[in-house]
């Protein structure tokens, strides 16, 4: 793949996460609404238009639920629940926030005020990670001095080198988002990602979304995850990794992390949405801490 095809897919990822908080962002009923307000302000004109735009935007709404069932739920959800788990570690002292895969993340600049007196470090491949700086200097004239870009290329570089060169105090807690990442890595990937965590001090965690192992299973378990592999893979991404749902505390503890929370679709739709049970129910999110 040429680089500017890979510059290409990797800025349509971004993108495309962000076009369906934008489009959530407009919803009419406010427990359906995605509270990522500059998610729109990171589109190209034609995403903006299919997200933003009255007249398309019910069917962009219905291509999203046909194509990725339970999808535009859980991202609203998901939103919700890693804004409020920053927060919460915010105000509990931790200074240093690590977003990992940031693409279009906005949570450094909404929550700049809240953020006083703490570094965000934003890492991602380098290609993704220079468009991410020119759309935030178009969007605030200059880059926010309390964020920390790091372009990364994992295939030659470790994550632990990453965060040094980013400046990242290993001395200091620090609170790492992993949002829609770990179904497209290897488990050795994962792996390797969680035991770097666990090297950081007492009060340092992570917050991730992953697939159930079960999804994996032939027959399927969940049918609805045939829909996510084949767009997936449509867009140049392969979902392959997964861990069985009654594993994850005992997944966690063998790398060296304590499980503090783990939310599935039921649970996170009837606290962030409107309950309905379409939530995608093969998608959890997990917040694991360094024990002490």
């Amino acid at each position: 793949m040429m680089p500017d095809e890979r510059r290409s897919r990797r800025s349509h990822t971004a993108e495309g996460a962000a076009a369906v908080r934008a489009t959530a962002h407009r919803d009419a009923d406010p427990r359906l609404r995605n509270p990522d307000y500059l998610a729109e302000r990171f589109l190209g004109p034609l995403l903006w238009l299919r997200a933003c735009w009255k007249p398309v935007r019910p069917l962009t709404v219905w291509t999203i639920q046909r194509l990725l069932p339970g999808f535009y739920r859980f991202v609203v959800a998901r939103t919700k629940h890693f804004d409020s788990i920053l927060l919460g570690e915010v105000q509990s002292g931790v200074t240093q926030v690590v977003i990992l895969g940031a693409g279009a993340d906005s949570r450094a600049y909404r929550f700049a005020a809240q953020l006083t007196g703490s570094t965000v470090f934003e890492l991602d491949h380098p290609l993704t990670s220079a468009w991410k700086q020119r759309r935030v200097r178009k969007l605030f004239g200059e880059l926010p001095a309390h964020v920390r870009y790091a372009g990364v290329d994992f295939d030659h570089e470790s994550l632990a080198d990453a965060l040094d060169r980013a400046g990242v105090d290993r001395a200091k807690p620090a609170l790492f988002l992993w949002e829609g990442v770990t179904h497209y890595l290897t488990a050795a990937a994962v792996d390797a990602t969680l035991a770097e965590v666990a090297t950081f001090p007492a009060r340092s965690s992570i917050v991730f979304d992953y697939f159930y192992g079960e999804a994996f299973a032939e027959p399927p378990v969940y049918p609805d995850v045939l829909k996510y592999k084949a767009y997936t893979a449509k867009h140049g991404e392969l979902i392959v990794f997964g861990i069985d749902q009654d594993y994850v505390p005992a997944f966690v503890a063998q790398r060296g992390l304590r499980l503090s929370s783990n939310l599935a679709g039921p649970e996170l739709s009837a606290r962030y949405t409107d309950g309905d049970p379409r939530m995608l129910a093969f998608s959890p999110i997990a917040h694991a801490r360094v024990p002490g």
